[in-house]
């Protein structure tokens, strides 16, 4: 018996669970079973059914007959699961009690029928780990519909911004380690529950892949549409034997987790640089919000998407970098009017604005300024405990009972806890990535925007009903490497034209003058926007040709 059919066989251990009532203790009689299943109520059939695959491990069905069970049960699963994952599609973040026992409920389903197939194959191959004579069909599929299962798992989690299942991971690694070995791997399957056709290979990179993207740094319909398109351009990257330079797939981890820890494990390379170079060429060629990938023909993706893709797929070589342990406590708050006012000291930004004209500063051109009425703030700081840190950010956890309400895309100020309020120096960050624990905390990935921030009003030139009002924005200054050095991120609008914009702000910010100043002055131009992060905009001055540069006070 080789190694990997041994751990391909080791399955985890069971709790025992009792049949549902009438359930057949003949395999022959089953469909009889479902017949009498009370269909028009949806939450009882849930019941008996997720009972039913439960209590499957324990059956004395073997080999061919557990899986003739499966498939009959598997279409009645998707039935059922239909209106549950109906309910999970874009509900509101953090899930309720009712929706997070739903989604547990999914997960548990595609679990269930994972290990099911995957015992099948186990006990079809047992005892040497080699495929029957004439077996090699049900074989394939059974294998196929396996890691199916175990991928859907994880793509479910994902989408509820949860950890994977326990052994999700794990198993899918070793049933395609034991798919390949029975070179089963790139046979393709027709799945009429899920029309399309793929491979055990497919399915197996098209996971990884997602995974390299860090999926929870995506929105659910977001997250559809790369699960879609990593399943037919994961097939087409090209194996390396030796780990190539850049973003790559590592094949072979045999941890519960979705990458080896070290390259000791893995068994080939998958060189992902191609899709970089796709992704690239079609985001600079856009012309629009729509881009084409080279290798898909014609299949649409948002601009935007592309863009994040790109981005976050980069970022994977340094994610699992050196990163220094956590530990400590930083102080948090979050959005872009909580962190507004903590940085001009608790003022909203009426008062801002009042403050900003009793400083005889020009709103707009005119001497007289209105302020916005009503503008209430209820800022909120919250602990956040520091998990790990790197060069690029922070991963943190905020305690249930912090009921941290925060979404990917939102604004970030962080300081150390320690600090006095009034002497603290805040870093301005953004939520990268979102994850839901089963302990109710909340865990992100904060990547940092800026080493220094501050307040500001700004002006565009024009909104589409003439006169356009001050809004609320932050500049920030970034540490070496970050793009942009010198920024602003204002909350993003259709309604009011943000290049060309004149700022507004204070005249007696003493860290404004030593670490901001230099870098308008340097690049001595207009605004212009830069980029997009989530639902904000981030401008930058544009750096005009001068003669009498100023490069020495950018030093």
């Amino acid at each position: 018996m080789s190694r990997i059919f041994s751990a391909f066989s080791a399955l985890p251990n069971a709790v025992p669970v009792v049949p549902p009532t009438g359930f057949p203790t003949d395999a022959r009689k089953l469909r009889q079973w479902v017949d009498t299943l009370p269909r028009a109520n949806a939450e009882a059939t849930l019941k008996l059914v997720h009972q039913a695959l439960a209590c499957l491990h324990g059956l004395a069905w073997r080999g061919a007959v557990r899986a003739e069970a499966l498939d009959i049960l598997r279409p009645l699963a998707y039935d059922v699961m239909a209106p549950l994952s109906v309910k999970l599609r874009n509900a509101a973040l953090p899930l309720a009690p009712n929706l997070v026992a739903a989604t547990k409920v999914v997960e548990a389903m595609h679990m269930l029928l994972a290990h099911g197939y995957r015992q099948a194959v186990a006990e079809l191959c047992a005892p040497d780990g080699k495929v029957p004579m004439l077996k090699g069909a049900l074989v394939t599929n059974v294998l196929h519909r396996a890691c199916s299962h175990f991928a859907l798992a994880l793509a479910q989690a994902w989408r509820s911004y949860r950890a994977p299942p326990a052994q999700a991971w794990q198993s899918l690694h070793r049933s395609y380690a034991f798919a390949q070995l029975l070179r089963l791997d790139t046979k393709v399957v027709d799945d009429n529950l899920s029309a399309r056709s793929s491979s055990t290979r497919q399915i197996y990179l098209q996971s990884l892949l997602m995974a390299l993207a860090n999926p929870y740094a995506f929105a659910q319909a977001e997250q559809e549409a790369l699960w879609h398109l990593a399943l037919d351009y994961g097939i087409r990257l090209p194996v390396a034997g030796e780990r190539p330079e850049g973003v790559s797939l590592a094949l072979g981890a045999d941890a519960d987790r979705a990458f080896a820890d070290d390259d000791v494990s893995v068994r080939e390379w998958i060189d992902v640089s191609p899709l970089l170079a796709d992704l690239q060429a079609a985001v600079a060629g856009a012309s629009g919000e729509t881009v084409y990938l080279s290798r898909q023909g014609s299949l649409p993706l948002d601009r935007r998407l592309a863009e994040r893709w790109l981005q976050s797929l980069a970022a994977s070589v340094t994610r699992n970098s050196l990163r220094l342990p956590g530990g400590h406590v930083l102080d948090t708050v979050l959005g872009m009017s909580s962190v507004h006012s903590y940085l001009n000291g608790g003022r909203n930004f009426s008062e801002f604005l009042q403050h900003l004209h009793q400083q005889q500063t020009t709103m707009a051109g005119n001497t007289s300024a209105s302020f916005p009425g009503n503008d209430v703030t209820h800022a909120r700081m919250l602990p956040a405990r520091v998990l790990d840190q790197s060069q690029s950010g922070y991963r943190v956890s905020w305690p249930a009972e912090a009921q941290a309400r925060v979404r990917i895309g939102e604004l970030v100020a962080l300081a150390l806890h320690a600090e006095s309020l009034q002497s603290r120096t805040w870093l301005l960050g953004t939520v990268r990535w979102l994850r839901y624990e089963d302990s109710d905390e909340v865990s992100a990935g904060i990547e940092l925007l800026g080493l220094r921030a501050w307040p500001i009003a700004l002006t565009p030139e024009s909104g589409k009903a003439g006169k356009a009002q001050p809004l609320r924005a932050i500049e920030f200054v970034a540490g070496p490497g970050g793009n942009p050095r010198h920024g602003i991120i204002v909350a993003a609008t259709a309604h009011v034209v943000l290049d060309g914009a004149t700022v507004h702000r204070l005249d007696d910010d003493p860290s404004w003058l030593l670490h901001a100043q230099h870098h308008v002055i340097a690049a001595n131009g207009p605004l212009r926007l830069v980029g997009e992060i989530g639902e904000y905009a981030v401008l930058s001055h544009e750096a005009l040709v001068n003669d009498n540069s100023s490069e020495e006070l950018s030093a």
